[in-house]
C-alpha cells in the first residue's frame, strides 16, 4: 500500500510538511520513518499558495512567465483560461494537476481557451515538463472530478432530469441572430442555485449527424461499443450520449484513418499529413470529424476503434438567468443558438444550443446539474452600487441579479450596460429592463446597439461615454460585473475601465493595474466570461 507524500516543491515549511505527512500516513495505517514527529501548533495557518498567473485577464505569456520556475502543474495550469468554469470538469488548477500526475490524458478540455491552450499543454508535455509516456494528446480522459453540486442526491455525475417548461424566442422577426429563454422545473430535485451561479447541461447528439455517421463508417449502429463510463453500449448510443462527434482531438483519428485505408493514394496522403505537424494542424482546423470521413471514404474504422478516438461528451455551462426568488422551482437560461458553415462548407450546429432550441419539447427532460460560481455572485452588502457589462446573452446572470436585489429589497444603485446588433430585433429582455428602468430599480441602463449607425458602438464606448460617472460610483465603493465574449468584449472592457481609472483617478496606468487588481482581490470586480 503507497503511503500518500507531499512532493519537495509542496509550499509547506519543513515542519508543516513533516506533520503533513505523518498525518497522511497515520490516514493510511503505514507510519513510515518521516524523521521527527512534530506537532503542528495549535491554530497555526498554513499558508495560502501565490498564484499571480491565476488571473483571466492577463495574456497566456505573461501568466507562463510568472509561473517559471514552478512545478509542472502550476505551468500547465498557467496555459488555462483562468475562469475556473467547470466545462473540463475541472477547475484550472485541479485540471491541470490531474494532467501532471497523469490521471487526466485529454490535452483538448478548456473549452474557452481553446486550441491555444491545448496547443501550449501540447507543447509543455513535449517538453518534458510531465513524462510524455504519462499524457497523451489522443488517449481518452479520465474521470473528471467534478465541483461540488449544491445537492446531495443529483451531481454533474448524477445530473437531473428536468422538464422543459417553455422555450421563447427573445429576439425579433428580422434578425440575424436566433436567442431563446429556456425554463426548466427543478420542482423535486432538492436543487437550489445562487444568482450567479451556472446550468451544466447534458445535450444528445443530432439525430441527422448520427445518421452522417454511421452511413461514413458503413454502420447499421446497433454494433457493439464501450462507453464512456466503460459498460458497453450499442454504436448508436454511444454516438447519442456518449461522446463528441463534432471536432477531432489531436491526430488519433487521422492515424486511425491511416490505417484503414483500402485507397492507396489516400493512404499516402494521410501519412503525409501525419508525417509533418504543421500539415496535421492544417488538416484538423476547422474540420469536423464528418468531413475526415467524407474526405478519406476508403478508410471505413471498425466501429470500436472509432469511437475509441473520440472525447466523451462534455455538458455545456450556461449562466443561469433566474433568481429562485422570483421563479420558485424554476431555472432560466439564455441561450444563444449557434448555427454557422463550416470550412468544409458543410452546414454544423451547435451541440447543445440546437439541441435546447430545435429538439427538447415542452414536457421532455434535459439533463442538469448545478454548477456553483466561485468567483461571480451578486454583492452582498444590499446598499453598495453595482455596475453590471453584459451585452448579447452575457445579460443573462445580471436579469437574476436585478430579479435578486428586487426581492431582497436592496437599495443599492443598479447599472446596466447591454448591447447587441439591432435595438429592434435584438433588444433582450426589452420589457423587463424598461420596467425595471421604470420603477427605478436601474438606476441607469445605457445601450450599445452596433449596427443601428454607420459606426459600430459597442459597451466599452458607452463606458468611456460615462467615465466620470462609473468612476464616481467606483469610488463608492460599487462593483463592476461583465459577462460574455472572453477574448473580445471583455478584453476591451478590461482596457476601458483601466483607461476610466487612470484618467478619472489621475493614475499612471501601474496605479490603475493596481487598483483593478485590488478590485479583483476584494471581489468588487467580477468577470464571467468564456
Amino acid at each position: 500500500m503507497n503511503t500518500p507524500m507531499l512532493p519537495p516543491t509542496a509550499p509547506f515549511s519543513t515542519g508543516q510538511r513533516a506533520w503533513l505527512n505523518g498525518f497522511f500516513a497515520g490516514m493510511a495505517g503505514t507510519r513510515q520513518n518521516l524523521g521527527p514527529e512534530i506537532t503542528a501548533p495549535a491554530g497555526t495557518p498554513v499558508e495560502e499558495e501565490q498564484m499571480p498567473w491565476h488571473d483571466g485577464a492577463l495574456p497566456m505569456g505573461e501568466r507562463l512567465k510568472l509561473a517559471e520556475g514552478k512545478p509542472a502543474s502550476r505551468q500547465l495550469m498557467a496555459a488555462m483560461a483562468q475562469l475556473d468554469c467547470g466545462s473540463c470538469g475541472y477547475l484550472c488548477q485541479t485540471y491541470a494537476e490531474a494532467i501532471a500526475e497523469g490521471r487526466e490524458k485529454n490535452l483538448s478540455l478548456c473549452s474557452p481557451g481553446g486550441k491555444d491552450t491545448s496547443k501550449k499543454l501540447k507543447e509543455l508535455v513535449a517538453s518534458n515538463l510531465v513524462p510524455v509516456s504519462d499524457v497523451t494528446i489522443n488517449s481518452k480522459p479520465g474521470t473528471a472530478t467534478a465541483p461540488a453540486a449544491t445537492s446531495a442526491k443529483y451531481s454533474r455525475n448524477h445530473p437531473f432530469p428536468s422538464r422543459l417548461l417553455k422555450n421563447v424566442l427573445l429576439n425579433q422577426s428580422g434578425s440575424d441572430k436566433d436567442t431563446r429563454l429556456i425554463v426548466l422545473d427543478l420542482k423535486h430535485s432538492g436543487l437550489t442555485y445562487n444568482v450567479g451561479d451556472a446550468l451544466g447541461v447534458y445535450p444528445d447528439n443530432c439525430p441527422d449527424l448520427i445518421e452522417s455517421v454511421l452511413v461514413a463508417l458503413h454502420a447499421s449502429g446497433a454494433e457493439d461499443v464501450q462507453g464512456r463510463d466503460g459498460e458497453h453500449t450499442s454504436l448508436r448510443e454511444a454516438l447519442m450520449q456518449h461522446y463528441s462527434i463534432v471536432r477531432p482531438i489531436g491526430e488519433a483519428l487521422l492515424r486511425l484513418l491511416a490505417k484503414c485505408c483500402k485507397n492507396g493514394e489516400e493512404a499516402a496522403e494521410l501519412n503525409a499529413i501525419l508525417a509533418d505537424e504543421a500539415a496535421t494542424e492544417a488538416a484538423l482546423e476547422g474540420r469536423e470529424i464528418l468531413d475526415l470521413l467524407h474526405r478519406f471514404p476508403s478508410a471505413c474504422p471498425p466501429p470500436g476503434d472509432f469511437v475509441a478516438t473520440l472525447a466523451p461528451l462534455q455538458p455545456r455551462l450556461y449562466s443561469i438567468s433566474s433568481s429562485l426568488k422570483a421563479h420558485p422551482n424554476e431555472v432560466h437560461l439564455t441561450v444563444g443558438v449557434v448555427r454557422y458553415t463550416n470550412q468544409a462548407g458543410r452546414s454544423s450546429k451547435g451541440v447543445a444550443s440546437c439541441y435546447l432550441s430545435d429538439r427538447v419539447r415542452p414536457g421532455q427532460k434535459v439533463r442538469v446539474f448545478i454548477h456553483p460560481a466561485h468567483k461571480f455572485h451578486v454583492p452582498t452588502d444590499h446598499a453598495s452600487p453595482l455596475i453590471m457589462v453584459g451585452p448579447g446573452t452575457g445579460i443573462a446572470p445580471f436579469r437574476a441579479f436585478l430579479e435578486e436585489r428586487k426581492a431582497v429589497g436592496a437599495t443599492g444603485k443598479n447599472w446596466l450596460f447591454f448591447g447587441d446588433q439591432r435595438q429592434s430585433t435584438d433588444f433582450l429582455f426589452q420589457d423587463e429592463m424598461t420596467a425595471y428602468r421604470e420603477s427605478g430599480l436601474l438606476t441607469r441602463l445605457d445601450l450599445a446597439f452596433s449596427r443601428d449607425q454607420q459606426a459600430k458602438v459597442y459597451v466599452q464606448h458607452r463606458m468611456l461615454e460615462n467615465a466620470p460617472e462609473i468612476w464616481k460610483w467606483l469610488s463608492e465603493g460599487g462593483s463592476f460585473c461583465v459577462c460574455g465574449d472572453a477574448k473580445r468584449m471583455a478584453a476591451d472592457v478590461d482596457a476601458a475601465l483601466h483607461r476610466i481609472i487612470a484618467e478619472q483617478g489621475a493614475m499612471t496606468p501601474e496605479k490603475a493595474t493596481a487598483y483593478v487588481a485590488e478590485m479583483g482581490k476584494s471581489k468588487r470586480y467580477l468577470r464571467d466570461v468564456y
